[in-house]
């Protein structure tokens, strides 16, 4: 687990160039004029079942073929020969050939040497490993231990949600922040790590394994959330630049550079207040990026967006 990473997976598409992240009133402080984005742990995020069982079983028909191909590699002439080899260096036998000593393997124990390996290390993984994968808990605490040691920063391909707009920015009364998904923020970590933007995978039911699809087993959620359209960006527990709020709930946040931001835009309701204080922190932090204004559009029950 400790080198899982989700920024392994390849089927995930390139992002749009701009991503939308709702925000209430409230965040005008922390997001705007502070420069700082909540990364939420996957346990905690609003979806009570972010972190569910999405599959049957981890060892399945690929994942037992990825082993035997596995088997067959370390077990190759070649690999043998040469592990014989280092063996007999370590012992002060580097003078024997490695054929010499594994034919007289053969002849000591009987039978064809390779063969004898290749079926010890299969019951191996028929009796020891595929039954420990396979174990309905180890599932269970592998998906537990995503959920704690992962937080995520949620955006949405759309700006002109109805339902965003009134479950996450304060019934219209908040704002949008148009990230540009162009800008390096958003492909590589403190670390100098790269990274991706992960596209959220919508669905029911359960896969029969995690190889079946990678991105529906460990970035996904039910269809009752399609609506929103999520892409996420992911760091490690402990990678965020700053905690704050108690020890029994922290908050993490993570910086990002003023370039990242493209536009703000403005609810159709947002305070006149709330709306001035936005232009304050653009005008100071964001002088590129345009303030717009999310107008209702009656017709297609979606926003139009036009220039304050």
């Amino acid at each position: 687990m400790d080198t899982f990473s989700l920024d392994d997976f390849d089927k995930s598409p390139p992002p749009p160039r701009y991503l939308y992240k709702y925000l209430t009133a409230e965040r005008v402080g922390n997001v705007l004029e502070g420069g700082t984005v909540r990364f939420t742990p996957l346990l905690d995020t609003n979806d009570t079942f972010e972190v569910r069982s999405t599959f049957d079983k981890l060892a399945g028909p690929k994942m037992l073929s990825i082993l035997a191909e596995q088997m067959d590699n370390t077990l190759s002439e070649e690999s043998v020969r040469k592990l014989t080899a280092d063996m007999l260096k370590e012992n002060g036998l580097g003078f024997l050939p490695p054929d010499l000593a594994l034919q007289f393997v053969e002849q000591h124990y009987g039978g064809n040497f390779m063969g004898m390996l290749r079926q010890q290390m299969q019951q191996t993984v028929n009796t020891m490993l595929v039954p420990h994968f396979n174990d309905p808990e180890n599932a269970k605490k592998l998906l537990e231990k995503l959920g704690r040691d992962l937080l995520c920063f949620s955006l949405s391909e759309r700006m002109d949600s109805s339902p965003m707009w009134a479950h996450y920015a304060d019934n219209n009364a908040g704002f949008v922040v148009a990230f540009d998904t162009a800008n390096a923020w958003f492909h590589q970590r403190k670390s100098g790590q790269k990274t991706r933007l992960q596209r959220v995978v919508y669905f029911d039911g359960k896969l029969d394994e995690p190889l079946e699809n990678l991105q529906a087993a460990f970035i996904s959620k039910t269809t009752d959330w399609a609506y929103e359209r999520e892409w996420r960006l992911y760091i490690k527990n402990g990678e965020s630049d700053l905690t704050v709020g108690n020890t029994d709930d922290p908050i993490q946040l993570r910086k990002f550079p003023p370039e990242a931001v493209d536009r703000i835009i403005l609810g159709a309701k947002t305070r006149p207040e709330i709306a001035g204080r936005i232009r304050e922190a653009v005008a100071s932090g964001y002088p590129h990026a345009p303030v717009m204004r999310a107008v209702p559009n009656r017709q297609s029950h979606t926003y139009d967006e036009v220039p304050e």
